[in-house]
């Protein structure tokens, strides 16, 4: 069995040290991935149909790609998971580009869920 922790997005702020240092703690901790969600384009609650999720458009979300090269750099063996990617706002080119990028520069620990 395998067990992951998730990157709080919302809580955890800009600081790229208290990042390094929640990652590195999820890796000593035992942990085998860390899952970072995407955020969903739209989210206002003034456009049509509204939104009301605990996020909106004014919230903090860390990339998932470039959070990955970062995280890659600061972990050893920790895997690195998305969920909720969303592919439809990126360019075709970029999502074909991304995975093999991703895959390469986390040295083969990217997971994509």
């Amino acid at each position: 069995m395998q067990v992951g922790a998730v990157f709080p997005q919302l809580e955890i702020g800009t600081d790229p040290n208290v990042i390094a240092t929640y990652a590195r703690t999820v890796e000593e901790l035992g942990y085998d991935h860390l899952v970072i969600f995407d955020h969903v384009l739209g989210a206002d609650s003034n456009r049509p149909g509204g939104w009301s999720g605990v996020y909106d458009h004014r919230s903090m979300f860390h990339e998932p790609f470039v959070l990955y090269g970062y995280l890659a750099s600061v972990t050893a063996r920790l895997r690195l998971a998305t969920a909720a990617a969303d592919r439809v706002g990126r360019q075709t080119s970029g999502r074909a580009r991304h995975p093999l990028s991703r895959s390469i520069e986390t040295r083969r620990r990217d997971r994509l869920e």
